[in-house]
């Protein structure tokens, strides 16, 4: 035979690489898949609630809009002799708004208007009253 060097080879081992390490146990297997989907449902659900939030004070600032407005529309039209509160309702329902409560104090100079009203906001089932309060008016002695 040749006068050249046998190769000699070690029997592989089970478990190992080329590099030495360990490959991972057949129960771990998947786990970073397992781990990597219970991440990305916890960040859509807090994306979810984030939403949630930001519709929930985008709908109450609108309440509160919508109660401003209310509340000049009554106190115009109370200085212009018609009647306040029907103006006030009016006006919310053009905004989205229900006025839940309406009240004049004082007389054709002095008129102050105050008003409540609610938005409803939700998604689906969920769904919850959001409420504004305002008042408006012409006060007599104020500086011009």
């Amino acid at each position: 035979m040749g006068g050249g060097f046998a190769r000699v080879t070690a029997p592989a081992r089970r478990g190992c690489t080329a590099g030495g390490l360990h490959a991972p146990e057949s129960a771990e297997r998947g786990s970073a898949m397992v781990w990597s989907s219970l991440v990305m449902v916890l960040i859509a659900g807090l994306a979810t609630l984030l939403l949630g939030a930001g519709v929930l004070t985008a709908r109450g600032y609108a309440a509160q809009g919508a109660a401003d407005l209310a509340a000049l529309a009554g106190a115009t039209a109370q200085l212009a002799g018609r009647e306040a509160c029907s103006e006030a309702t009016r006006s919310a329902a053009l905004n989205g708004a229900e006025v839940t409560a309406c009240t004049v104090a004082g007389d054709e100079v002095e008129v102050v208007v105050t008003v409540d009203v609610e938005i409803e906001a939700g998604i689906g089932p969920w769904r919850t009253p959001l409420s504004g309060h305002a008042n408006a008016g012409v006060l007599t002695g104020a500086p011009e």
